[in-house]
């Protein structure tokens, strides 16, 4: 008897946490309005090829939200690139289409960015708070002289003070924002790591607004992969434990409940990227994997899907199985010829 109920209990919480992932009532796209950028980080992934977003791909999603916010409570766009801020014109014109479309509708919709923030100066943080832009990663790689070796500028110079210029003045206006502060961390940077954490301290950690976690620097398939030297997993997590312990005064951060029981937006079926040629995908990490080609967005706003290419990527919702909800990418089956 005791079994059975235990097992009728499991089923239950399985049967809630599907219909939480896979409700029709929460949508999330990931625009790259643009897939070029203004830096050139030295373990980027990505290869530049497609830059603008073009004007049909454009009016495709706004024609998208048009048609779908009516049955929607909560969207949430995320703005990615490239550099997303390097095409801030198609960021205020698509953000500021999704505040509209809530201010008329039970719509709840927020606003998110992942940015180098070189160009997120005050005016245009101030606009894209208005326009419900308003949670914000944001990457270090270090105190001035180490970040400024590998988060560079395409003409090579530095990147640091425009962006502590341009988090300073944000800390220093009433905006009501969250930034995540997103430190890459690789096995030769790490002893400076004590010089930026005390500038966290003395800055931001005052501040609600702001946060910080460490991410070690992985290969993705960049050009300088095997250049790059990287820390592996087990010392990923205690060298993360020891920063956040050195940060925060414990091993744990105020981040870290986004990683418990963690599923992957890819996993979801109700999250959908939209790239800047208008291709759709599921992934940011794996943009030039075709399996992570599902098809395009239509200039009327139409989905066109290819059969069978979204399946694999939620395989996690009907099996719940960790690994596959934390990065179906990884247990994707492999192209075959």
């Amino acid at each position: 008897m005791i079994e059975q109920v235990s097992q009728e209990s499991r089923e239950n919480r399985d049967e809630w946490r599907r219909a939480r992932l896979v409700a029709n009532n929460y949508f999330q796209l990931i625009i790259l309005p643009t897939e070029n950028c203004n830096f050139r980080c030295t373990y980027c992934y990505e290869d530049f090829s497609i830059g603008r977003m073009k004007r049909e791909t454009i009016e495709g999603i706004k024609a998208l939200l048009t048609r779908r916010h009516e049955d929607l409570s909560n969207l949430r766009v995320s703005w990615f690139g490239g550099e997303p801020l390097v095409a801030k014109d198609i960021v205020f014109e698509v953000a500021e289409h999704a505040t509209a479309l809530a201010s008329r509708s039970k719509m709840k919709y927020v606003g998110t960015m992942t940015t180098n923030a070189y160009l997120l100066d005050i005016k245009t943080a101030t606009r894209l708070c208005n326009a419900g832009v308003t949670a914000y990663q944001i990457s270090l790689d270090g105190p001035r002289d180490v970040h400024d070796r590998s988060r560079l500028r395409a003409d090579g110079k530095g990147t640091f003070d425009q962006i502590w210029s341009n988090l300073l003045a944000i800390r220093d206006s009433d905006l009501p924002v969250w930034i995540s502060l997103r430190v890459h961390i690789k096995p030769e940077t790490l002893a400076s790591m004590d010089e930026l954490i005390e500038q966290f301290r003395q800055e931001f950690l005052h501040d609600k607004r702001f946060s910080v976690f460490f991410k070690a620097v992985e290969h993705l398939g960049g050009p300088n992969d095997d250049d790059t030297n990287i820390f592996s997993q087990a010392e990923q997590a205690s060298v993360t434990r020891a920063l956040k312990t050195k940060l925060y005064g414990s091993p744990t951060g105020p981040l870290d409940f986004m990683f418990e029981d963690y599923v992957c937006y890819a996993a979801r079926p109700n999250s959908l990227l939209i790239r800047a040629n208008g291709d759709l995908g599921k992934c940011t990490v794996a943009l030039y994997d075709q399996r992570n080609r599902l098809g395009r967005l239509l200039p009327d706003g139409t989905l066109e899907v290819i059969p069978g290419k979204l399946d694999p990527w939620v395989q996690g919702i009907k099996t719940l199985n960790p690994a596959q909800l934390a990065c179906p990418l990884s247990t994707l089956p492999a192209l075959t010829r």
